[in-house]
């Protein structure tokens, strides 16, 4: 009996970055209409869903008492910070400064952690040290479990290999997005460039790409050409 799973039926829309595809095999606008239907069992996480967290490197992993809490650096947040600190010249060190999200999932946890083989196949793996949140799936909603597919980057910072990509399944019965990005600004810049953050932040929620240095700069140049308008 075959028991191989493959990427391409767990999480199809993060199989390309894995298997070569002829064609896509996945159905944007049904899983658009999928998160829209369920868009309260997934609360805040649903503002950061397809990419917007993105290379937001991982500040912790925890798994315990029937949760699993991912904390990551707000790497879009993170950005622009960095590109307000080169704007002004500020004596802040960007690699000192961090934009804190928790994501947690909690209730009837269920976790696992796989490679990917050359040909998509799920290989089950003992949880390790992960380094840069890459994309995610929700798969399934049910009743009592909401299950996704995590894509993760683990680096090979010892040795001469390249890194790799995990992907890590959980389910549990709920999910809670924590931001605390708006204390972490506060604590790095005061109140000094708050109405530049909160132009960012308006941004960000219209589903502007802004976790690129250059578009960040646009971004303030554009709040200060409406500010003196």
């Amino acid at each position: 009996m075959n028991t191989k799973r493959n990427i391409k039926e767990i999480a199809p829309l993060l199989a390309n970055d894995f298997v070569d595809l002829e064609e896509s095999i996945f159905d944007t606008d049904l899983y658009s209409d999928f998160l829209t239907k369920n868009f309260e069992r997934l609360g805040i996480f649903n503002k950061y869903l397809i990419c917007k967290l993105h290379d937001s490197w991982i500040i912790n992993i925890i798994n315990q008492n029937d949760s699993l809490l991912i904390e990551l650096n707000d790497f879009s947040t993170y950005v622009f910070a960095h590109s307000i600190i080169d704007k002004f010249e500020l004596s802040i060190d960007p690699d000192y400064i961090s934009f804190p999200i928790k994501i947690e999932l909690k209730g009837n946890l269920k976790l696992e952690y796989n490679k990917v083989d050359d040909f998509g196949n799920l290989i089950k793996i003992e949880p390790l040290k992960l380094d840069e949140y890459l994309y995610e799936q929700v798969s399934k909603i049910e009743n009592n479990r909401i299950e996704i597919v995590f894509h993760f980057w683990k680096s090979n910072l010892d040795t001469e290999k390249p890194g790799e990509r995990i992907i890590v399944i959980a389910s549990a019965k709920n999910i809670v997005l924590t931001e605390n990005q708006d204390k972490a600004w506060n604590e790095t810049f005061g109140n000094k460039y708050d109405k530049y953050y909160e132009y960012f932040k308006s941004q960000f929620d219209s589903d502007r790409y802004v976790s690129d240095h250059n578009e960040c700069a646009k971004l303030i140049t554009e709040f200060e050409n409406k500010k003196n308008k």
